[in-house]
């Protein structure tokens, strides 16, 4: 997955690279730099190279276009779709556009780096984070706390993200409808898991994110990126058995396994700060994971008995001080 992009301040100052390269099928870099006129909304940059480079990348993170080693750029099916549904106003979007580019963007939120940036920042604004509490959870959920050095930088990206969110559309999207969208989207959860690269979780206690209302009900998510550092600490073997064998994963190229919280992501509501934490999480195999669910008690007391002495004083260090009687009652057994 290549870096994220995220910060040229308008979606729409992609079409002028899309739309130079979707007649042609492809081109390069240069090429687009030397037609700065074109590619660019102004047509007067100081530096058209930079410029230009930085707008590529980002129509890419979108899943535009696509750059390869050798920086010659190709359209995809999406940026074609995206191209034919123009206005003729170069710079606006159609609303064929919004719908094209916001569908595939809410199908997978973990689909590239750019992506993952906005499909976070829109589901802590859906969430009820706003200014400065919005920045800063921003910048933890996508691991720029500390390469973000100022109150200026948190907000100036913020500000980024919520333009492109606007310009979508995405802002008054129907909560039933993206409510479809998640409960789609935790269904690939485990998938997602093997797939996303993992993202850098400061140590510590960190604060309890806030919970998705959907009517009376709560609902705190998972973050697949998360979980994957306990995959690659657990070097993709069952925490519970390494004997344990699956398949090779034709993505990630390594054995599949799935990612289990030791305390329930549903009880995060009971604590006060983030279990959704390295330490709280453990890489197994599909088997093992049915049983720590569906096996008869005294075999889910056995396995959760052997992950918690495994986990206890790492849990602590997160904040989460329970003994063994208190872990039972929160998993009803």
């Amino acid at each position: 997955m290549k870096g994220q992009v995220f910060t040229v301040a308008k979606l729409h100052y992609v079409h002028g690279v899309v739309y130079f390269t979707a007649p042609k099928g492809s081109t390069d870099l240069k090429t687009l730099a030397s037609n700065y006129s074109e590619t660019t909304k102004s047509g007067k940059v100081k530096h058209p190279v930079d410029r230009v480079r930085m707008i590529a990348r980002f129509a890419e993170g979108i899943g535009l276009i696509t750059i390869s080693k050798d920086k010659k750029v190709q359209i995809t099916d999406l940026g074609m779709d995206y191209y034919n549904a123009r206005l003729d106003d170069k710079w606006s979007l159609s609303e064929n556009q919004k719908e094209i580019l916001g569908n595939y963007i809410l199908s997978d939120y973990y689909r590239t780096e750019t992506i993952y940036s906005i499909t976070s920042l829109f589901k802590l604004y859906k969430n009820g984070y706003e200014g400065k509490e919005l920045s800063e959870r921003f910048a933890l959920e996508i691991g720029k706390e500390k390469a973000w050095k100022s109150a200026v930088t948190y907000q100036g990206f913020t500000k980024f993200g919520l333009s492109y969110i606007n310009e979508l559309g995405l802002m008054d999207i129907d909560e039933k409808e993206l409510l479809l969208k998640s409960l789609f989207i935790e269904k690939k959860h485990q998938e997602n898991i093997n797939n996303v690269e993992p993202i850098k979780v400061p140590q510590g206690k960190l604060p309890r994110p806030k919970p998705k209302k959907y009517g009376k009900s709560e609902k705190y998510q998972s973050n697949p990126r998360r979980s994957k550092n306990a995959l690659i600490a657990a070097d993709f073997k069952c925490e519970i058995d390494e004997d344990h064998k699956t398949f090779i994963n034709k993505k990630s190229k390594r054995q599949y396994m799935e990612a289990h919280h030791l305390i329930p992501m549903s009880k995060q509501g009971k604590f006060e700060y983030d279990i959704d934490v390295p330490e709280n999480i453990l890489c197994i195999c599909p088997n093992c994971h049915r049983k720590i669910h569906l096996a008869k008690d005294s075999t889910r007391k056995e396995l959760l008995k052997y992950i918690y002495d495994k986990r206890a004083t790492k849990l602590e260090n997160r904040g989460f001080k329970l003994n063994f009687s208190a872990l039972l009652s929160i998993c009803k057994l």
